[in-house]
């Protein structure tokens, strides 16, 4: 049963939605939270929206009404940071399952669902082009020193061509061994040569030119990247 958490004062959203909206804080919001119960709701917001495709104009509401029916509704902005909260949060390894999991549900190939939902800004194609090469940016570089997190790539390569107005690096390249539709989770990784065992890096590593190589297999590896320390930055963990 679809509960709704739409009512005064919230605005294309809902409650569930805006209390993960800390992007600059995710840490202290899981100081609050406790991990366990962050994990525990983020976990159980997935479960419920993935019967609709993360899409709230599947459940029949009128389109308003709809935006406060789902937890995870990627077809509006206020939450679709969703799937790489697990980053943060000691469990990589639900960032890969579920965001190729809204990659393969929710973007269609076809003019009606494409990307069903609200393509404001290209927020939504952004979103999914970002992904496919395995990548997202929680706080959107807006950071003195901003950071890529990783996800799960579609692609088994993937090169991006570096403005030489403003980056002096040539290339970045993203490689995905042993990738598959089943082979959804980052086993390990390396960034220019040199074990990766954070799911995250900086922005200046990639602008500099180089390689990050994810190996990737079927099953979670709960070790990588899930230890103490080894969580993006927040404002509350930052010097």
């Amino acid at each position: 049963m679809l509960l709704n958490f739409l009512g005064q004062g919230w605005v294309e959203g809902n409650a569930w939605q805006y209390s993960w909206f800390v992007p600059q804080d995710l840490a202290g919001l899981i100081k609050l939270m406790g991990k366990d119960e962050f994990n525990r709701r983020l976990e159980a917001g997935f479960v419920e929206s993935r019967k609709w495709k993360f899409n709230s104009e599947y459940t029949n509401e009128n389109s308003l009404l709809a935006m406060g029916v789902l937890p995870i509704n990627h077809g509006n902005q206020p939450n679709m940071q969703a799937a790489y909260l697990y980053n943060y949060s000691g469990k990589p390894w639900l960032t890969q399952k579920w965001a190729r999991e809204i990659m393969e549900v929710f973007y269609g190939s076809g003019p009606m669902d494409g990307w069903p939902g609200d393509e404001d800004q290209g927020q939504m194609g952004g979103w999914y082009v970002m992904s496919a090469m395995g990548l997202f940016e929680m706080r959107g570089g807006c950071d003195v020193e901003p950071t890529y997190e990783i996800g799960s790539p579609l692609f088994d390569k993937a090169t991006i061509h570096l403005d030489p107005d403003y980056y002096s690096g040539g290339t970045f390249t993203i490689e995905a061994i042993n990738n598959s539709k089943e082979n959804k989770y980052v086993q390990s990784a390396t960034l220019d040569g040199k074990p990766l065992t954070k799911p995250w890096f900086y922005h200046k590593d990639l602008v500099d030119g180089g390689k990050l190589v994810l190996v990737m297999g079927p099953k979670p590896n709960e070790k990588w990247g899930s230890g103490e320390g080894d969580a993006p930055p927040s404002m509350s963990t930052e010097d």
